[in-house]
Formats: structure tokens, C-alpha cells, sequence
């Protein structure tokens, strides 16, 4: 029968034929009796193959035994005799407490067996499926051919060593000094639930196409994908590098077929500054010191409501075209001198995709700056220009702007139009990844302007940007921004408001702006634009603030008031909350009788004071209770 031995810190036990069938890749074959009777199936070396118990005096097994022992891990260990050819396979299974042991264990062999002269490795199918798939090592010193294959299942670490004939048994070192080396239990992150998952042939066209959004060349090297979840968010590292040039990336799933290139994996030794929850599950916490943290695992919790998006905290500047903006590296060293750390670069016109972005995020990114990514849309193909937001994504922004204007309020369909785009972009990028919309500031002024196809349903815009350019609107910057803040508040993002410099505008009038943002209670402002701001705009941009307590123009209400007669999206906005909150009303955006009466019974429901128009309490009542994401059918 088949015989093996299960070592149990030290003591031998009759062994798990199920245990035996999974580590050797084959059914244990009841009529193989005796010794060197062919076994029925073949060995990952192609060998037919009998079944022996493993003799003592085999290299390398005492060592094996004490490092397993020591890390109160299980081991079956079983010899294979071809009898063929004559060539001899080593089968063998490692049990430990935890799977990220496991995993680790793997790498660390596969680092050792790697090590001996004329080792290559590939990977066969089963990879491409099955987390910790098998990785299969071609040996060949001294003219000697060995296979090698190795595998973590779950907590258990399989594997098998095939030798040629003529050879001798199996040497088990590179096994004794990778596990060894291996740590027995790898505590898991608190707070955080990781899972590792196999790499399919979609995941890998994915990683592909990501790497290609930004202008690359090539693809990863067969057997250089790990793949894991984190709190539900998929992460890949891949070395898209070349042979004995590489590359190791990080990307993070936005959906199921678009992953975000975070940026280049750097290695101290052989600690990975990955997420140390990825380097637990990929099997290199012991590679790294005790103390060291990781990185920041961003991206991975949903934007909290009312909170701008990380990387659009803060002071941002916009960049149209980069060949009249400086070099990279002048762009970097003004950034950093003038306090700017997100870029808003253009990355598409309509159906057309700006390369400039491609080539600029990555050393931009690698110098400490956050690049979000900004599309012109037009909307005559919304899918099709959704598509060239997604590649810029792909290609590594940390967030999206939509820039939609004028051409928007001509459509008799707009409404449909935007609610196509945001769903196609919604579908490539995932729900919480940030997007932004840009447009006119005043929305009392645009009325045909589709703002709540962009800021309300599941596929919604995470915050707004207006531009607040107001000069050219010839009123001092608070009143701008006051008027603004008013009229933008109803649709419940947060708000970063764009600037200008464009128009030569004074320190004196950069810092009245930023002066009367800070009093609103905006976490962000951005300028448009970096190639027309001129050396004395610069040092207003980020220079420390001495604002006056009352730098706004004050208003009577903190929210617009409409009534009877009043038209436009304001009103659809109005609309939609009611019938969010249970009040019938059609939603046409003209402020009617209906409308009246709606606004009359909500108000009785809440207990609010009556009045014939809005106010600040009906409309902060309504915002608490619907928030962002009341829906309704746009006409």
C-alpha cells in the first residue's frame, strides 16, 4: 500500500490518505501492495511511479524534521519511486497554524530552491485559478535534472521533488533552509479581514490593460502576480518589468474589470513597502522588521459623507497642457514651494484621450503629489467618452474631474445623457472611487444646467467644484463665494471651489478668496491655471492665511429660497428630495402648485414652520433625511 510518514512534533503517526492524495496530486491506488508495483497515475515529473516509506538516511530530512518540530508544524513526508526510468519523486506536506504561514513558508522555499545554479521556474495552469497555486522549478546542477513543485493549500504547505534517472535521492536542503527561515504564525491585521486570491487569465488582461492605459509597454513575467482581498478590495502585485530588469507594481480593483496602478513597489532588502496586510498574506512579514508598519493601505473605506476626498483636500492647481507648463521637475519644485499638492491634469477632450496625462502621473505621483485626472465632456457618445475617463483612472489618477459646460444645457435629453456617462464610468471605476464635476458656480444662472444628474442616484459624483472665477464675473471674491456656497450646498457633496489666476488677479484678491473658502468651511480650493499664473500669483497660493472673522458677505439664508414660479434644476433638486422623503411631486423642475402643496405637507409631517417658499430649515430637514443619493426619474 502506500506508505508515509506523519511527523508530529517528532512522533510518528499513520498518515491521512486524503492528506497523502492532496499533497502528490494523485489517488492513492488500493492495489499497489508491495513495493515497486506501478502506481496508476504519473508524478508532476511525468514518472509512473511506487510508493515506499522514506528511508531514514534521505538527505536533508533530520534537518527538515528538527525546523519542523521547532515551529510545532505537521509534516507528511513520502518517497515515489518511478519504475519506468528509474527517476525517484519526494513528496511532502507541512502543516501550520495559520495559511499566511503557509504562504510564507512557499515564498521562502521557492526563494531558497531559486538559489542553487541553473534553477528556472514557471507555472503551470493551476496557478491561474487557485490561490497559492503550484510553482514548478526546473533544477539542473551538474547536469542533474530535477522538478521541483510546491504549493500552499490553505494552511498546508505540499510539494514534490522529482529526480531523473541516474541521480540520487533527493537532496531536502533547499527545503530545510526556506522553511527554516519561514515564521510559524503570522498574526492577523487587526481591523482588517485579507484573503489571498488566485490570479485568473481576467485579472491578469486587466492588469495588462492597466498598465497599458499609461502609455507602457510589455506585461508582467509569467509567475510574478499575487492577487488578494482586503476588507472586500482586490490587490495585485506584478512585475511588469523585463527579465533581470524588474518592475513590481501595486494596483487596486475599482471593479471587476478595471484595476488603478497606486504606484512602484520598493524593496529594502527583500521587505516589500506594500500594505503590511498584503505582506502578511503574500508571505513577507518576515522578510521585514518587527517595527515596520507598511504603508497606508488607501482607498480601501468608502468616502465618508460630507468629507471631501483625500486627495482633493487641501491646495490644488490645474494644469491644461503640459508642454506650455515646465518640465516635470519644475513643476515638481514649484509645487513644493508654493504649498500645492494634488494636480488636476487634462486627460481627455470628448472621445479623445490626452497622453500628457500618462507620461506625468508617475513622477508627479513618485515626488509626493497627488494627480487627479479632469475630461472635457460633450456628451454626443456618453459611453464612449466615459471609456477615456476610465483609462486615465486605469493609468493611475488618484481621482476624476468631469469638466461639462455649455454644450450640456442644449441637449433636450441632457439629463439622460449625464445619467448614461456616470453609469458607464460608475461600472469601469467602482462606487466610492472619487469623481468630481466641474461647472458654471452660479446655479440660479444655469437652469437648464443638468447638476443633479451628476450629484444624485447610486452612480453620483463625490464632490462638486465650481469656478469661482470672479473677476471675470467683476464682484469682490467673498461675494463669489458666498453666492456660490449657497446655491451649491443643495445637492449634498462636498464642495472644493476652483479659482482662477488666469486673469492677473492680486495676492490681495488670492488670499480675500481663500480667506472667504476657510470662513464656509471648505476643506479645498484649486486655481485654473498653471500655465497662465504668474510669478507674483505664486507665493498667495500657499502662504499662511491671516483672515478677518468675517470674510464673507453675510446673507439671510444659508440656502436659496424658492417659491411659486421659480424654475430650473434648483427646483428639480427641491423635487427630488421631497419624493425621497415619501412626498409625492412630479419632478419637472418648474415650482408649481403640486410643488406648494408638497412643500406644505412635508413641512406639517416634520413640524416645521409654514411659509410659501423654502427656507433653511425645510432644506437642511430634507438633506439629513435623503442626503446625496435621492433618486428620481429624470423627463
Amino acid at each position: 500500500m502506500l506508505v508515509a510518514t506523519l511527523v508530529v512534533a517528532g512522533t510518528a503517526v499513520a498518515a491521512d490518505p486524503a492528506l497523502v492524495s492532496e499533497l502528490t496530486g494523485q489517488v492513492p491506488n488500493p492495489s499497489v501492495a508491495t513495493v515497486g508495483q506501478p502506481a496508476t497515475a504519473s508524478s508532476d515529473g511525468g514518472d509512473e511511479v511506487a510508493n515506499t516509506s522514506l528511508p531514514t538516511d534521505a538527505p536533508g530530512l533530520p534537518g527538515l524534521k528538527a525546523a519542523l518540530a521547532a515551529q510545532g508544524a505537521q509534516a507528511t513526508v513520502a518517497v515515489r519511486r518511478g519504475v519506468n526510468d528509474g527517476g525517484v519523486t519526494t513528496s511532502f506536506a507541512t502543516a501550520f497554524p495559520s495559511a499566511a504561514a503557509a504562504r510564507a513558508s512557499e515564498r521562502r522555499v521557492v526563494d531558497a530552491v531559486l538559489t542553487i545554479p541553473g534553477a528556472t521556474t514557471g507555472l503551470n495552469a493551476e496557478l491561474e485559478t487557485s490561490p497559492g497555486g503550484r510553482v514548478v522549478i526546473a533544477v539542473q546542477p551538474d547536469g542533474v535534472l530535477r522538478i521541483v513543485a510546491i504549493a500552499a493549500r490553505g494552511t498546508r504547505l505540499v510539494g514534490t521533488v522529482t529526480t531523473k534517472p541516474g541521480a540520487p535521492a533527493p537532496d531536502l536542503t533547499p527545503y530545510v533552509v526556506g522553511i527554516d527561515q519561514s515564521v510559524a504564525l503570522i498574526p492577523p491585521v487587526e481591523g482588517a479581514t485579507t484573503v489571498e486570491i488566485g490570479v485568473s487569465d481576467a485579472m491578469r488582461l486587466a492588469i495588462r490593460a492597466s498598465w497599458a492605459a499609461g502609455g507602457r509597454t510589455g506585461e508582467e513575467i509569467a509567475g510574478s502576480m499575487l492577487a488578494a482581498q482586503v476588507d472586500g478590495v482586490t490587490w495585485v502585485m506584478a512585475d511588469m518589468g523585463t527579465a533581470g530588469a524588474p518592475d513590481v507594481r501595486l494596483f487596486r480593483a475599482l471593479s471587476g474589470t478595471t484595476y488603478q496602478l497606486m504606484g512602484q513597489v520598493a524593496f529594502t532588502g527583500t521587505c516589500p513597502a506594500i500594505p503590511i496586510a498584503l505582506r502578511e498574506t503574500w508571505g513577507y512579514a518576515g522578510d521585514c522588521a518587527p517595527d515596520d508598519a507598511g504603508q497606508p493601505l488607501p482607498g480601501t473605506e468608502p468616502l465618508t459623507p460630507g468629507v471631501l476626498p483625500e486627495p482633493v483636500q487641501g491646495n490644488g492647481q490645474w494644469i491644461w497642457m503640459m508642454s506650455r507648463s515646465g518640465s516635470i521637475a519644475s513643476i515638481i519644485a514649484r509645487a513644493q514651494k508654493s504649498g500645492i499638492r494634488t494636480l488636476y491634469i487634462k486627460s481627455g477632450d470628448g472621445r479623445s484621450y490626452w497622453t500628457q496625462f500618462d507620461r506625468a502621473v508617475g513622477p508627479l505621483k513618485a515626488a509626493g503629489l497627488r494627480v487627479c485626472a479632469w475630461q472635457y465632456i460633450v456628451l454626443r457618445r456618453p459611453e464612449a467618452e466615459a471609456a477615456i475617463a476610465a483609462r486615465a483612472v486605469r493609468a493611475g489618477a488618484d481621482c476624476f474631474v468631469i469638466d461639462a459646460e455649455t454644450e450640456l444645457e442644449r441637449y433636450r435629453d441632457r439629463y439622460r445623457r449625464v445619467q448614461r456617462y456616470m453609469r458607464a464610468l460608475r461600472a469601469q471605476v467602482g462606487p466610492t472611487y472619487p469623481i468630481g464635476m466641474t461647472s458654471f458656480p452660479y446655479v440660479d444662472l444655469h437652469g437648464a444646467f443638468p447638476y443633479t444628474a451628476f450629484f444624485t442616484g447610486p452612480d453620483a459624483a463625490n464632490f462638486n467644484m465650481p469656478q469661482v472665477y470672479w473677476k471675470a464675473f467683476r464682484v469682490p471674491a467673498a461675494k463669489a463665494v458666498d453666492r456660490t456656497v449657497r446655491w451649491n450646498r443643495i445637492f449634498g457633496v462636498p464642495i472644493a471651489l476652483l479659482g482662477s489666476t488666469y486673469m492677473r488677479e492680486t495676492q490681495a484678491q488670492i488670499r480675500s478668496f481663500r480667506c472667504a473658502a476657510q470662513t464656509a468651511g471648505l476643506q479645498g480650493v484649486s486655481w485654473w491655471d498653471w500655465q497662465e499664473t504668474t510669478s507674483r500669483q505664486w507665493p498667495a497660493l500657499g502662504s499662511t492665511l491671516t483672515c478677518r472673522t468675517v470674510a464673507s458677505v453675510p446673507t439671510t439664508s444659508k440656502y436659496p429660497a424658492l417659491g411659486m414660479r421659480s424654475r430650473g434644476d434648483a427646483v428639480r433638486r427641491f423635487q427630488q428630495l421631497l419624493l425621497a422623503a415619501g412626498v409625492p411631486v412630479p419632478v419637472d423642475g418648474t415650482f408649481g402648485a403640486l410643488t406648494a402643496v408638497a412643500l406644505s405637507s412635508y413641512r406639517t409631517a416634520r413640524g416645521l414652520a409654514q411659509s410659501p417658499a423654502t427656507d433653511d430649515g425645510t432644506w437642511a430637514d430634507l438633506l439629513a433625511r435623503t442626503g446625496a443619493q435621492a433618486t428620481a426619474m429624470h423627463r
